[in-house]
């Protein structure tokens, strides 16, 4: 998966040398504008390694609203299944990504 840096730029994950696409950042941009909303601080004040917990103070309830919001806004499924394994800012994103693509390919088959 490819890791991406709150300002919405590509930053390649370890295993992974591709950038996101311009639609991919776009698709993070809008997430972090809508995480934001949901925690209540500045998109441009989200880092990567924020801890949901730790650093933005969101509990269980928190991380599914987050959720919540994501799935409805940016029209995706799958995301309440992820919300147990988020623990950073980039794993919500990571999710985002992957539930974004899973969507693509499902148009994609019809």
């Amino acid at each position: 998966m490819t890791s991406v840096e709150a300002t919405g730029a590509a930053q390649p994950a370890p295993d992974e040398g591709e950038p996101l696409s311009e639609a991919e950042e776009q698709l993070v941009e809008r997430a972090l504008d809508v995480m934001a909303a949901v925690v209540g601080r500045p998109a441009d004040e989200l880092e990567l390694d924020n801890l949901l917990a730790g650093d933005l103070g969101c509990d269980e309830v928190a991380a599914a609203n987050i959720a919540m919001a994501l799935e409805t806004e940016l029209d995706l499924d799958g995301l309440f299944e992820e919300v147990e394994d988020w623990e950073t800012v980039d794993d919500v994103l990571e999710s985002v990504l992957y539930c974004a693509e899973g969507a693509a390919d499902d148009v994609a088959t019809g």
